[in-house]
C-alpha cells in the first residue's frame, strides 16, 4: 500500500510524522514538503501515485478533494472541510488572537481559495476517516460531523472520531489514540475492503 501524507500550513513533513507513522507499517509513505494553497495542493497531489491519502488541517482538505478525484480512501485530521465555514468561524475572534491572524490570512486569499469545500465532492468520496479534536480552536469539530453525516446520507463509508482533550493537532496521549484509530481503519476499511 502506498500512502500520501500532507501537512498543513506552516508545518513540515517532520511535524506530521504522527500521521505518517501508522501508514509506514503497511507500505511506502510519501510525505512531501507541502506549504501551498488548496488548488496548487490538489494539482500536486494528483501527480502522485497513491492508494490512500491523508492530511492534517489544510492538508486534510486537500486530501479529501484529491482522494475524491482519484477515488481513493482518505484520512483527514482537523480538516476545514468547508473553507467558507472556517473563514466565518475565525472571523469572530478578537484582534491579536491567532484565530484573527488566520482570518486575515484567509481574507488575503483569492475568493476561489476561500470557497473550497469538500462538501462539493461528497458524491465522489468513497471511504473516509475523519478525526477531529474536541477542543480544536482553529476548525470547529462540527465541520467533520457535518461532512460525515453528508457522506453517510449519500451512501458512502465514513468513520468519525472526535477526540477528547485534543485541540487542532494531537499531542501527548492523543497521538497514540489517533494512531490506533488510523491503524484499525487501515486494517478494516482499506485492506479489508
Amino acid at each position: 500500500m502506498k500512502a500520501l501524507v500532507l501537512h498543513g500550513r506552516n508545518s513540515s513533513p517532520k511535524n506530521v510524522e504522527w500521521l505518517a507513522s501508522p501508514f509506514r507499517e503497511f507500505g511506502e509513505v510519501i510525505v512531501p514538503e507541502f506549504d501551498v494553497e488548496i488548488s496548487e495542493g490538489i494539482r500536486i497531489s494528483l501527480s502522485y501515485d497513491f492508494d490512500v491519502i491523508a492530511g492534517h488541517s489544510r492538508g486534510g482538505l486537500v486530501a479529501l478533494i484529491a482522494g475524491a478525484l482519484k477515488g481513493k480512501p482518505v484520512v483527514a485530521v482537523g480538516a476545514p472541510a468547508d473553507r467558507r465555514r472556517q473563514f466565518e468561524y475565525v472571523s469572530k475572534f478578537p484582534p491579536g488572537t491567532f484565530q484573527a491572524r488566520i482570518y486575515e490570512e484567509l481574507k488575503s486569499l483569492p475568493k476561489e481559495e476561500r470557497e473550497v469545500s469538500a462538501f462539493n465532492y461528497v458524491d465522489r468520496l468513497t471511504n473516509v476517516l475523519l478525526i477531529h479534536g474536541e477542543t480544536d480552536p482553529i476548525v470547529e469539530p462540527r465541520q467533520s460531523l457535518d461532512l460525515c453525516e453528508s457522506l453517510k446520507k449519500a451512501g458512502k463509508k465514513c468513520e468519525l472520531h472526535v477526540i477528547q482533550n485534543m485541540g487542532h493537532s494531537p499531542s501527548g496521549e492523543t497521538v497514540k489514540v489517533v494512531q490506533e484509530i488510523i491503524r484499525a481503519w487501515i486494517v478494516t476499511s482499506v485492506l479489508g475492503s
